[in-house]
């Protein structure tokens, strides 16, 4: 007598829960232990160092460092710099094999666009300049920044001689991306109208994501 498709398709279903759950726990531990895992990895040979040429044409890009470790793995972040304003808008960090960090991560940045390959304290320095400069317009990084700059380890930003400028044509420029849900745009724009003055900034936004005059003068 054959087993009954339905209790094989549930039994099916609670083996992909199952798996689904334990995929989650191990990603949930593995997060919380990185911060000690970047931190030991910190001190580890620069292995990249580079961002896409696009940061300086349209004010946003990738900015990728990573390590190798004696273990073959390779520890990295990619910070995504709003140079325009947000500084570091977002970032992705991890440790993985190398083979996988050349396929998923540093080839797949070269297929994104042109990249320019600087000293370790040219990224820190622009990261960290970046953060700042969002930070005067009280518009913090990413919550995951604090995780993300232990990279840099005693990499020293005094030694990079660049000076980057920041904003639009003289001031902070808001663009709204694909994940910059009404509520956020609001929010920034609210907070540059604060800090900067209705005349002090700049932004672009979709109209069903702009903010009412007295939203924006609140």
């Amino acid at each position: 007598m054959g087993i009954d498709p339905r209790k094989r398709q549930k039994k099916l279903e609670k083996q992909k829960a199952k798996k689904k759950a334990e995929q989650k726990e191990i990603a949930r531990r593995e997060s919380q232990g990185m911060p000690v895992r970047l931190a030991a990895a910190s001190g580890a040979p620069i292995l990249h160092c580079c961002y896409l040429k696009a940061l300086w044409e349209v004010g946003i890009g990738n900015v990728l460092i990573s390590r190798q470790l004696s273990s073959g793995n390779v520890a990295f972040v990619v910070f995504l710099v709003d140079a325009y304003c947000l500084g570091v808008k977002d970032l992705f960090l991890n440790i993985l094999p190398r083979a996988v960090y050349d396929k998923k991560i540093y080839d797949h940045l070269l297929g994104r666009g042109p990249v320019q390959h600087v000293k370790p304290e040219y990224i820190r320095k622009l990261v960290e300049d970046a953060v700042e400069y969002a930070r005067a317009l009280d518009l913090p990084p990413h919550a995951d920044y604090r995780v993300g700059k232990l990279i840099f380890g005693d990499i020293s930003a005094a030694a990079c001689p660049e000076h980057f400028e920041f904003g639009k044509n003289g001031k902070p420029f808001f663009f709204a991306g694909p994940h910059d849900h009404a509520a956020r745009c609001r929010e920034i724009i609210h907070t540059l109208n604060r800090v900067c003055g209705p005349d002090g900034f700049h932004f672009a936004v979709p109209l069903d994501e702009l903010p009412d005059a007295d939203e924006i003068e609140a």
